[in-house]
């Protein structure tokens, strides 16, 4: 004989089900905190100098597309027109941009067939929002970051597009537009929808693929985007993309095998391959398959990116989170039916244990706002202190290969790095292999066009700037060479304009891995 279990009433099952949204929002405060994201900084300052009038790979040069500045100059522009800072304006927009991928996200859940059902319904928004908020932790904001965000709708279209569900065509258009604008922020992107529309080709046909806009509306994004390299931003596509081929690449190539065997790609693909095959073999939804393939074109992504850097890997990585949540709720549903009328504590039981064990699990991981909770004594928060007690008009000029510590502290005292580049990359790349007996350094005369550029540029703009600080870091990130470490600072005083403008700094002091230099005073 079995017992009938008591009621419980609504409002338990409510507030098991309310930390689920309010925790996220929470969290989110956590952002606006400094440091802002290193990578996320430098992007900021591009974008604020070319707001500023300095004009785009010209008088400031980056390897990235020029998507990616135009999307960035938005949180610049609202400091136009709004008090704040860019980097408080940026994290607003991005928080602005998960609330609504996540209400895009929950309507169009509930055009998903294989997810009208009490768990899969209530499991998959909460599993979201951990993946927008919690899960990025301290690459919040990272282009692939802001590339699941935007593509969450998009993907899950693609859920219901591959069981048979059409969308109205102003959606599509605004779903394929929007995921598009984030694709084409980086060409390795473009696997993502590769997979996914290939998928759904072969599923469904050519004549419903062609009447599909959405495909056509990331493809007419990722076209207009390469046509303005060549017209709008035509110097990224003659100057800075052959640059970047030559010098960019090379620096931390990890290889492909390296990448899928890295900490974070390795077992993300290894979770891909045991969800997918259960979520095929027992749930035996198309939606499911739609993830499997949208997180391979992820995983493709982040190898192609040949670095092995942890956030390449976020996407994918989300893509087998939430295929995992999908094959829980799926199989409970297929297999043990819960109604929505009757069983809302089963569905609020088991949504509130796995949500608990997700941010566990991240917690773990990852301890929350870390950064934020040691910045002050942070080499980062210890170096601003130094720059502003001693740059008073916040002029620098590092020599370093490293985008952190000065960003985001030159965002956050407000200064200004004195030269075109903000890295010493296109050195890297040049000086990537130590061949057999070469000289340390390549002669003036006899270095290749794009070192002699670097050489001449950034020694023009510390004569003609002449910033408060010369920073030089002693951590080249370029291999040894006869036995002898390569030193940025020796190598640019062979350039006579360089040497020349280098007597009017005096040493100020060494701090961690820093030499640093302050101008005379008159």
């Amino acid at each position: 004989m079995t017992t009938k279990p008591p009621p419980i009433s609504p409002r338990i099952e409510r507030l098991l089900l309310v930390p689920l949204v309010v925790l996220p929002i929470f969290w989110l405060a956590g952002y606006f905190f400094p440091p802002i994201n290193h990578d996320v900084a430098a992007v900021l300052d591009v974008s604020t100098r070319w707001v500023g009038g300095e004009k785009l790979y010209v008088e400031v040069i980056d390897e990235n597309l020029p998507l990616t500045f135009v999307i960035h100059a938005l949180p610049v522009l609202t400091v136009k027109i709004l008090p704040g800072t860019p980097t408080f304006w940026f994290t607003a927009w991005v928080v602005a941009g998960i609330f609504a991928s996540f209400w895009a996200c929950r309507r169009l859940v509930r055009l998903v067939p294989s997810a009208d059902h009490a768990l899969t319904e209530a499991l998959l928004p909460p599993v979201l929002l951990f993946l927008f908020t919690v899960l990025p932790n301290e690459h919040f904001g990272q282009r692939e970051h802001i590339l699941f965000v935007a593509c969450a709708p998009y993907l899950i279209a693609s859920m219901a597009r591959a069981e048979g569900v059409q969308l109205a065509r102003g959606s599509s258009i605004a779903i394929g537009l929007v995921a598009g604008i984030a694709l084409a922020m980086k060409p390795h992107y473009l696997a993502i929808p590769a997979a996914v529309e290939l998928y759904l080709l072969i599923h469904r046909g050519w004549r419903t693929s062609l009447s599909d806009t959405i495909p056509w509306s990331i493809g007419l994004v990722a076209v207009l985007h390469f046509v303005s390299m060549y017209t709008i931003f035509r110097e990224y596509g003659t100057f800075i993309m052959p640059l970047a081929v030559e010098a960019y690449a090379p620096i931390g190539d990890a290889g492909w095998r390296s990448v899928l065997a890295s900490n974070v790609l390795g077992p993300t693909l290894i979770a891909l391959v045991i969800f997918g095959l259960i979520a095929v073999v027992f749930t035996k939804t198309l939606a499911a398959r739609a993830l499997v393939v949208f997180g391979i074109g992820a995983a493709v992504s982040a190898v192609a990116q040949a670095k092995g850097w942890p956030y390449h890997v976020l996407p994918a990585l989300s893509a087998a989170i939430l295929l995992a949540a999908l094959t829980v709720s799926q199989t409970v549903d297929r297999y043990l039916p819960i109604s929505r009328s009757g069983h809302h504590l089963p569905v609020a039981v088991i949504s509130a244990t796995l949500m608990v064990l997700l941010y566990f699990q991240a917690a773990l991981y990852t301890p929350p706002f870390y950064k934020q909770r040691q910045f002050e004594d942070s080499i980062g928060g210890r170096l601003q202190h130094i720059i502003a007690q001693n740059a008073p008009h916040g002029t620098v000029l590092a020599l370093s290969p490293g985008i952190y510590p000065l960003w985001p502290l030159i965002n956050y005292i407000g200064g200004r790095m004195s030269m075109r580049f903000l890295t010493m990359w296109v050195l890297q790349g040049v000086y990537a292999t130590c061949d057999d007996f070469p000289a340390l350094y390549n002669p003036p005369d006899t270095m290749g066009d794009s070192e002699k550029l670097v050489f001449d540029m950034v020694s023009d703009d510390f004569a003609r700037e002449q910033p408060d600080l010369l920073i030089v870091d002693r951590i080249a990130g370029i291999p040894r060479c006869q036995g002898r470490e390569f030193d940025y600072l020796e190598y640019f005083l062979q350039n006579r304009t360089f040497a020349d403008a280098f007597e009017g700094y005096e040493h100020l002091t060494d701090f961690d891995r820093y030499r640093i230099y302050r101008r005379k005073k008159k």
